[in-house]
């Protein structure tokens, strides 16, 4: 395949030059921080108002991180999209793609490159929400055990409070790899980048929109474990869990989780050859 280096080496380059790029993953960062950083203050002008008490689950290290990374993923998933679905739609029109292909790149070579890409952007992003929440959480809180009212409300090691949540964050890697695919597949099918983003932006929110609807087939949508913004998310039930809410996380969400280790690589696969297939027919 020719030119495979250098056109991932182009690609790696503008992913480091690109200001839309750096500011995202900044803005994942400070929304991950701001958000556990917001709800210590919240807890201190409700403690102080007499109406939360100081040994409340809510104060703990454990919820809150679980909760900023989640906040932190939002901004990531919705960044992804717009990124890898609407720049190249703008590079075409630009003439910009017809650059690496007068370069004697091939247009498979082009469209792999971009998928390395797709691959690489959630877990730099997934980062940058995992590391805000922890510096935050644990600047704010404290990481012992969760108590309520001076009572022994769920123990870290007992209760492996921890260990679901760091369980949660990495089931949540795969769905985001999905999603940078799709959204290149996106990128691909369309001409422009408002009709690639619209079109990914409806399936990420046709779970949440269309659940009762799908019911069981939901799993097999990507966007249905996103960790953000997908309504199965196993760190939205495991950071309620960690606060207190023991119901948050029951047996029966086990066989959601184990299909989840497996149901977002079919659309990674499919949506990679899609995308190599679209390019190569592609008007550039």
């Amino acid at each position: 395949m020719r030119g495979l280096k250098r056109a991932i080496q182009g690609e790696l380059y503008l992913l480091r030059k690109r200001p839309a790029v750096r500011w995202m993953h900044w803005g994942v960062f400070a929304v991950a921080f701001l958000f556990v950083a917001g709800s210590r203050l919240k807890l201190g002008l409700l403690a102080a108002a007499g109406q939360v008490q100081i040994g409340d689950g809510a104060w703990n290290f454990w919820p809150q991180f679980g909760a900023g990374t989640r906040a932190g993923l939002f901004l990531a998933e919705i960044g992804i999209l717009l990124l890898l679905a609407g720049n190249l739609p703008r590079e075409v029109r630009l003439g910009s793609a017809r650059d690496p292909l007068s370069r004697g790149i091939s247009r498979s070579a082009c469209t792999l490159a971009r998928c390395w890409v797709a691959f690489l952007l959630p877990l730099t992003l997934y980062a940058c929400a995992l590391l805000g929440a922890a510096l935050s959480a644990s600047w704010f809180f404290d990481a012992g055990d969760i108590m309520e009212g001076g009572e022994l409300l769920l123990s870290i090691e007992g209760d492996q409070v921890a260990h679901h949540l760091f369980r949660s964050m990495l089931h949540g890697v795969f769905p985001m790899l999905a999603l940078g695919m799709f959204s290149v597949w996106m990128a691909t099918a369309f001409r422009t980048g408002v009709a690639a983003v619209g079109v990914g932006l409806g399936v990420m929110l046709a779970p949440s929109l269309l659940h009762d609807v799908l019911g069981a087939r939901a799993l097999w949508l990507f966007s249905d474990l996103l960790p953000g913004l997908g309504p199965d998310s196993f760190l939205q039930r495991t950071a309620a869990f960690a606060a207190g809410f023991s119901d948050a996380y029951s047996y029966e969400f086990d066989s959601v989780v184990q299909l989840g280790w497996y149901t977002p690589w079919p659309t990674f696969v499919l949506a990679a050859v899609a995308a190599i297939l679209l390019f190569r027919k592609k008007a550039v």
